[in-house]
This record gives structure tokens, C-alpha cells and sequence, in this order.
């Protein structure tokens, strides 16, 4: 699935389910999520991340951070409470309106819908921070490969990038039936103008792979290690990255 038809399924999803669609707690599906508790998962989520960073002693100037896969800028008002400026990048339009309405921060916070597999948007070394977490995993691979790729030339020097991505489904097997009849019914419901929630189609690039594309494009490894924001069928990673 490429950039293009993500916009169009996520798009459906913000006008239907908007934060459930990002949160898929299953008690809070059919709009019950609490904008409030939901926003709030973003600041824990950020506090996480940070003392994550802090662990590794890393020093991270606080001017700017990017936020790809923003949503509803769940967690780009969280790291407005830490940075200058914050800019939300997602594929849908739709919810980065839902963004913009929902933003506590309109002089700190910029959100940008991007449906290219690029962010020539921004310039080179532009961010101290770049965080993306359950994004990358439902972009095409080749297309994943690119924005990473992305992350490290817009990343300034000695900023970090923090990234989740699975590595590979613990079945094989029942992964690709899984994206096989997801993509039937995306196709499905787009042909007939029916997408009511998100059919989520999962993918995976492996770690080396990964490793040896951020190694290529000048990046330095900080940290690599197991994440279980996929869920508990894939193996997924947590990669830090920062750039000399």
C-alpha cells in the first residue's frame, strides 16, 4: 500500500474514529475515547521517551522536534511542553486539521500533511529530535526506506532519532494471510467509498537492513532494542540514532 491510498484510508478514519483509529483500545472504539485521558497518553508516552534518552547519556538541545505520524498531535503538544517548536508531519489530511483544532500550542506547534515519501519539506540538519512510534510499521517498506533515510538528512548534527519499526511477524505465515485479506478489503471498501474504521496492514523491515540503511545515509547507532508497541505478534525494535 502506497503513500497515496494510506491518505485516502486515514482520512476515512479521522472522519469516523478519529482517536481510537491512533489508540485502538478496544473499550474505546465508536468515539468513547475521553480527549483529555486520551491526550495525557501522549504526555506519559514522551515522559518515557525522554527519560529514555536521558538514560543513555546523550546530551539533546531542546529547540526542535519532529513528530511523524502526528495524528491528532497526540504527542506533539506532549513534546511541546519540552521544545521551542514542534512539527506534526502526517500522510492524512484530515487529521492534521483535527490537529490543528485540537493544538494548545498554535506558536510552537506546526502541523503539515505530507503525502510524498519524502520531507523535502524541511532543509537539511533541521532537527534536534525526530520521534515516530506505531507509523512506520503501517507504510510500505519501500517507502519506510526512504523516510528513514529522510529522518537522518533533516536530523541535526548530534540530534537524535528515536524510531519504532517491527522486524519480522513470530508467524510468518499468518502475517501474510493477515495483509493478504486486509488489502482485499481495502481495496474492497475504497471501490465501493466505504471506510468506516482503519484496516490496519501491517509490515516489517528487517533490523539489519534498518541498520545498514542508517549506517549508509551517515548516521551513528546509539541503541537498539526490543519494542512491543506492534503487539505481541511481530518482533519489533525501539532504534536510536544520532548523526556526526
Amino acid at each position: 500500500m502506497r503513500i497515496k491510498d494510506l491518505r485516502q484510508d486515514w482520512d476515512a478514519c479521522a472522519r469516523n474514529d478519529p482517536l481510537w483509529a491512533i489508540i485502538t483500545d478496544p473499550k474505546k472504539r465508536g468515539n468513547r475515547w475521553d480527549v483529555s485521558e486520551f491526550f495525557r497518553t501522549g504526555a506519559a508516552e514522551i515522559t518515557g521517551v525522554l527519560g529514555y534518552v536521558q538514560s543513555l547519556g546523550v546530551p539533546l538541545r531542546m529547540e526542535r522536534a519532529l513528530d511523524f505520524g502526528c495524528g491528532v498531535g497526540r504527542l506533539s503538544r506532549a513534546l511541546a511542553e519540552y521544545f521551542n517548536e514542534v512539527h506534526g508531519v502526517d500522510v492524512s489530511l484530515a487529521m492534521v486539521e483535527l490537529a490543528r483544532q485540537y493544538s494548545r500550542y498554535n506558536e510552537k506547534c506546526r502541523y503539515h500533511a505530507n503525502d510524498s515519501p519524502s520531507l523535502r519539506i524541511f532543509p537539511d540538519d533541521h532537527f534536534d529530535l525526530i520521534y515516530s512510534n506505531i507509523t512506520l510499521q503501517h507504510i510500505d517498506p519501500k517507502d519506510t526506506m526512504e523516510y528513514v533515510q529522510e529522518f537522518v538528512r533533516v536530523l541535526a548534527p548530534r540530534g537524535l532519532l528515536v524510531f519504532q519499526l517491527p522486524s519480522a511477524p513470530l508467524n510468518p505465515l499468518k502475517a501474510s494471510l493477515k495483509r493478504s485479506i486486509a488489502t482485499r478489503l481495502l481495496w474492497l471498501f475504497r471501490r465501493c467509498g466505504y471506510i468506516r474504521r482503519p484496516i490496519m496492514v501491517m509490515h516489517s523491515v528487517k533490523r539489519e537492513s534498518v541498520v545498514g540503511l542508517l549506517q549508509g545515509a551517515g548516521a551513528k547507532i546509539v541503541d537498539i532494542r526490543e519494542d512491543q508497541s506492534a503487539g505481541t505478534d511481530w518482533h519489533s525494535y525501539r532504534y536510536c540514532a544520532t548523526k556526526a
